[in-house]
């Protein structure tokens, strides 16, 4: 009994533990914009945020870049271009949030974020129905789904 409190008390602050919080089914339009390690290259993928929580999320999206790659090559490779730092805005709250990737696969990307949100938001957020006038409708289409060079101003 004495080993296992001791298992549980050596383990970093910092280790992301998935079941740690609430999950609730949201399935409301988001962005996640990525980095590419070379810094000079971006993409902000639009899709729907199908779990939300005050620690995270999990995105989905159908036209992932790496989307159609062979299902028995690695995703760890993915890292090697993209950088696990990220940027979610969820246009239902008006919230943007930094976080980093912690799970990636064919067509999902898990986030936990740097700051907790808000619980009110979250609830709330899941609460919503999407419909006609919830869509997210973005004023720039062409700068979504498609990499596109990163401007340092």
């Amino acid at each position: 009994m004495a080993s296992n409190a001791a298992k549980v008390t050596d383990q970093p602050q910092d280790t992301y533990i998935r079941s740690s919080d609430v999950r609730y089914g949201a399935h409301c339009p988001g962005v996640v914009e990525l980095i590419f390690k070379d810094r000079k290259h971006y993409i902000a993928l639009t899709g729907a945020i199908v779990n939300l929580s005050v620690t995270g999320c999990l995105f989905s999206n159908d036209q992932m870049p790496w989307a159609g790659m062979d299902a028995d090559s690695p995703l760890e490779s993915i890292f090697d271009v993209i950088d696990e730092r990220c940027r979610i805005y969820i246009p239902w709250i008006n919230t943007h949030a930094a976080g980093k990737i912690r799970r990636i696969g064919f067509f999902i990307i898990g986030v936990e974020f740097d700051k907790p949100l808000s619980e009110v938001l979250v609830k709330s957020t899941a609460m919503l129905e999407p419909s006609r006038d919830r869509r997210f409708k973005p004023r720039r289409s062409g700068k979504y789904n498609r990499v596109l060079p990163l401007v340092r101003g």
